[in-house]
């Protein structure tokens, strides 16, 4: 999830070039509203968008078991320490480099 379609459509792009399915949201609530997070093996979600955030998708996305990967363009120590404090297995501050987001994929679902 991203609430900038350049992001979502790279993400999507950079996912399905690995073999994985990708499936686009505009905000976390747009993702909660539907039942992908019952098909889905891995969420990857900015911090900052509308209604609810990264972080708090986190918490909700921990209760569940499934591995997510939180980005962000504005990281900080506190930020980073409060998203692994909600369960997300992977921190990445944009703009990243995209082989971390495919060493993490690979290690979460390989």
């Amino acid at each position: 999830m991203d609430d900038d379609e350049d992001v979502r459509i790279a993400l999507a792009e950079l996912i399905r070039s690995l073999g994985y399915e990708a499936t686009l949201f505009e905000t976390a609530d747009a993702f909660l509203a539907t039942f992908a997070i019952d098909e889905a093996d891995c969420i990857i979600s900015d911090v900052h968008m509308p209604g609810t955030n990264g972080l708090r998708l986190a918490k909700q996305i921990h209760k569940t078991g499934k591995p997510m990967i939180l980005i962000t363009a504005f990281p900080s120590p506190e930020l980073e320490r409060q998203a692994m404090d909600a369960g997300v297995l992977a921190f990445l501050r944009k703009p990243f480099d995209p082989m971390l987001l495919i060493n993490r994929l690979n290690e979460l679902l390989g």
